[in-house]
């Protein structure tokens, strides 16, 4: 469908309207729910409905959870448009050079806070009690941090660090977990 036969019915839709304005990136349903304030079912029927209209596309499609949808450039332009109409400050929309189906599998809820907690050599222990200050909302175990932590460094976003002195191996991220972390952030924003 063309960018003339999509735009109307947008500016119709309230919802899709402040959906779109939200996304700044590459992001999940449940990310957009959260940066929006709009329910969760209701954002993956909008993605759903957009991705038909041809101004979205998945990114990860084989996956079943935390697929990872971006806007298609039919959908840029739409969205700039939408922003300039409505007076909200355009931000460029860019896809930055990154496995986007490994992004998708870290989006998950105690993977992707693990991920945004580390924030230098820290041991799993350190990482739940950060956690548990600062992402109060996010309920998991410290035998669950250790299962992440594991698959992270599985996945060459964490890597194990040994510091002179201490008993206990540390983890910080990669440059590629880095480059996740800035994404996470930048999702979860506003929340």
């Amino acid at each position: 469908m063309t960018d003339t036969n999509v735009y109307p019915w947008i500016m119709q839709e309230t919802l899709c309207r402040q959906f779109l304005a939200a996304f700044m990136q590459p992001m999940t349903a449940g990310q957009i729910s959260r940066k929006t304030g709009i329910p969760k079912d209701t954002c993956s029927y909008l993605m759903a409905r957009l991705a038909d209209q041809g101004v979205v596309t998945c990114l990860n499609p084989e996956q079943r959870n935390s697929r990872l949808y971006s806007l298609t450039v039919g959908g840029r332009r739409i969205r700039e448009k939408l922003c300039h109409n409505a007076g909200i400050p355009y931000k460029q929309y860019h896809l930055p050079d990154l496995d986007w189906k490994l992004y998708g599998s870290v989006c998950f809820n105690h993977r992707s806070a693990v991920i945004r907690t580390l924030c230098g050599p820290m041991q799993p222990s350190e990482i739940k009690r950060v956690m548990r200050i600062h992402q109060s909302s996010v309920k998991i175990s410290a035998n669950n941090v250790r299962d992440v932590i594991k698959l992270l460094v599985e996945k060459n976003i964490v890597k194990p660090v040994q510091i002179r002195r201490k008993s206990h191996r540390r983890y910080e991220l990669t440059e590629l977990g880095i480059q996740i972390q800035r994404l996470l952030k930048k999702a979860h924003a506003g929340y």
